[in-house]
């Protein structure tokens, strides 16, 4: 039921979408949320600045890449020549805030999108375009509605807000991603806790440089 990766994801179902970002994320239990500093939409030098700095991660290894959409022809020129530089990367867009958000990420044939919180008319929108959208969420409203729409990946963002009363250990059918001012040295920790990965943002790639962690992650997993 597995795929492999590929750069182009039209023809794979959502469920396959679904077993492949479950997949990597056991091999990887982090995601890099790399912002882009908003010259690199403005100029093409700090474009490739920013593209040779991903591109030295990801040929050390990194599987998850997220990048937060922004409405202009210039994040999806970048999102396209990520897309076509990297096709065995697992590339999402971030911070989905309505329809068009996930129109632009299903044109670039993304592997799946992430929502700051939860939207159920986003999500049932994706659902019916066979497209990955993570929500996010803290509390157990939330989470029961998000239930009943038959989700299976969901965000917890930010981590330190959860509701009490949701108690992740106690949906195993579910793959909890934690996300929210967490380092590369907090994954250990929120995998004891019942999270298959976190989200890893400005504590990794700050758009200057790098934790010097991920790269020894990366080795280990090598």
């Amino acid at each position: 039921m597995l795929t492999t990766c590929n750069s182009d994801n039209s023809d794979i179902s959502l469920l396959e979408k679904i077993n492949k970002f479950k997949k990597f994320l056991k091999i990887q239990s982090f995601i890099l949320l790399a912002r882009p500093k908003d010259i690199v939409y403005k100029n093409e030098d700090e474009k490739k600045r920013f593209i040779q700095d991903l591109t030295y991660v990801i040929n050390r290894g990194l599987l998850i890449l997220e990048i937060p959409w922004v409405d202009n022809e210039n994040w999806l020129d970048l999102m396209s020549d990520l897309r076509s530089k990297f096709p065995h990367l697992l590339i999402g867009s971030a911070s989905l805030i309505n329809k068009k958000s996930i129109d632009d990420s299903l044109k670039l044939n993304l592997n799946f999108s992430m929502m700051r919180l939860w939207n159920k008319d986003l999500y049932i929108y994706s659902k019916k375009n066979d497209y990955l959208l993570i929500p996010g969420m803290t509390s157990i409203k939330d989470f029961k509605e998000a239930i009943t729409c038959n989700c299976c990946t969901i965000k917890i963002f930010p981590v330190a807000n959860k509701d009490n009363l949701l108690d992740i250990n106690k949906f195993r059918q579910i793959s909890f991603v934690g996300a929210g001012d967490i380092a590369f040295n907090d994954i250990n920790k929120f995998k004891s806790l019942g999270y298959h990965g976190v989200v890893i943002g400005r504590n990794g790639y700050d758009g200057e440089k790098f934790d010097p962690q991920i790269f020894k992650i990366l080795n280990i997993i090598k």
